[in-house]
């Protein structure tokens, strides 16, 4: 079993450079948020699979998700040049506009709580963790020292929209590029003007109110 070893902890934050991951990269997220309001609260589990270009402003996120219990396949490409989401769950595409492209980057104000490493002997690498504050919230993200690449994050505090809310994030699989380029593309199911995708839901129409 692998053993996580932390060691040479700077406990006093000190202000430092902040830093990018590679422009392109693809590895696996693990994710657990939780948000209250008004006394409601609900929790989300995911597995991912994620593929990131920062050049050309677009995410991919594909795997499990979990919501309060309800388990789903996702498929989500988050086109900031678009300013659209494609989210497919279940063989149906749905879309939303979203917001401009936040930079994957470490802020340069952002203060270093921790210069350690993780591993052990001559595998051991070197990471920092950093703390910052992003949309309102706190966020402590911990990363590679040479290359910035993502290890995990937590992200909490109360969003604009009066909702607390804590998120978990671990990051593993980390490589640098994307090895299929052509999982950025829209499929055609996303589409309302593809003929399939008329077809498909047509389908789904008809079996929704079949006996």
């Amino acid at each position: 079993m692998m053993r996580i070893v932390l060691a040479h902890v700077l406990v006093t934050m000190v202000m430092g450079e902040g830093c990018c991951p590679y422009d392109a990269w693809e590895g696996t997220l693990g994710l657990v948020t939780g948000t209250e309001q008004g006394g409601q609260s609900h929790l989300t589990l995911g597995a991912l699979n994620l593929h990131v270009n920062s050049a050309k402003k677009i995410i991919v996120s594909e795997g499990e998700m979990d919501v309060d219990g309800y388990g789903f396949q996702l498929k989500a490409i988050q086109d900031y040049m678009k300013g659209t989401e494609y989210d497919i769950v279940n063989g149906k595409c749905t879309t939303k506009s979203i917001g401009p492209w936040k930079s994957r980057c470490i802020p340069d104000d952002a203060q270093i709580v921790q210069n350690t490493y993780i591993g052990a002997g001559s595998e051991k690498v070197a990471v920092k963790t950093y703390l910052y504050m992003e949309d309102g919230l706190q966020v402590y993200s911990t990363v590679t020292a040479r290359d910035c690449v993502p290890i995990m994050s937590v992200q909490s505090g109360v969003t604009s929209k009066g909702v607390s809310t804590v998120t978990a994030s671990e990051f593993s699989g980390i490589t640098k590029g994307v090895k299929d380029p052509s999982i950025f593309n829209i499929p055609a199911i996303c589409n309302p003007k593809n003929p399939l995708a008329r077809y498909l839901d047509a389908l789904r129409k008809r079996r929704s109110v079949d006996p």
